[in-house]
């Protein structure tokens, strides 16, 4: 270009030419791109261009600047659910709230739940929580990058409308299991619920999710020798979606 304008060039539109025009880009090629797509939402630029049997730059131009398509991240969704698990999941909410209109705030102070999560022995201060009021005449203040520890282990909670009862925690990096949470419900739960049985003065209200743990045979066996007025949880389902 530089060579050209030395000499005497002075637009920069390209001449006239009699190459070889650009073929791979035609009605029939993007109409066969857009139902190759429409059939495999994953599919690879270079896999369109083989099937294609056109360059990798020509199916680029045709994905994204005639049919306008771009790749999306899928996200994570909070449910998805079939018609069965959203009537199971419409009648535990209705008896759930039928029964907060008969008896009230006294219900909701009956009832103790649990759940399990993953302790880290060590989280750094978050960004937000590290800052402090300075003058803008300050030096800034630094703070080395850290990241959670590798170490963890799993925490078990149980807590009512006060708070929370009992934490247990799992060494080893174990996991929990029907055994292990049916001894903790007869064992250190079981004191704490008949010091709540005593003091609310009805029968203790138990609200717990449908992990495999939680509805095994000895936990079911467990949780009726307590005497527990079992809730019913409705039904969850996680997978990846699409947004």
């Amino acid at each position: 270009w530089c060579k050209c304008f030395r000499e005497g060039r002075g637009r920069v539109e390209n001449e006239p030419h009699d190459r070889w025009p650009r073929t791979s880009i035609t009605e029939p090629n993007i109409d066969r791109a857009d139902a190759l797509i429409r059939e495999n939402r994953h599919i690879a630029i270079k896999e369109l261009g083989a099937m294609l049997s056109i360059s990798v730059g020509s199916a680029e131009d045709i994905v994204k600047y005639h049919l306008h398509y771009r790749k999306v991240n899928a996200r994570w969704v909070p449910h998805t659910l079939t018609d069965v698990n959203k009537m199971v999941r419409m009648q535990a909410a209705s008896r759930l709230l039928q029964q907060f209109e008969d008896e009230g705030d006294a219900f909701l102070k009956s009832m103790v739940t649990t759940d399990e999560t993953w302790v880290h022995y060590f989280i750094p201060e978050s960004q937000q929580s590290s800052r402090d009021w300075r003058h803008t005449s300050s030096p800034k203040p630094k703070r080395a990058r850290r990241s959670r520890s590798a170490g963890k282990l799993m925490a078990t909670l149980f807590w009512d409308w006060q708070g929370v009862i009992h934490v247990d925690f799992l060494t080893d990096a174990r996991t929990v299991n029907a055994a292990y949470y049916s001894n903790l419900l007869a064992t250190d739960m079981k004191e704490k619920i008949r010091s709540k049985r005593k003091t609310g003065g009805k029968q203790v209200a138990f609200l717990q999710d449908n992990a495999r743990p939680h509805t095994a045979k000895t936990t079911m066996e467990t949780l009726r020798k307590l005497k527990l007025n079992l809730l019913a949880h409705p039904p969850l389902k996680f997978r990846f979606g699409p947004n």
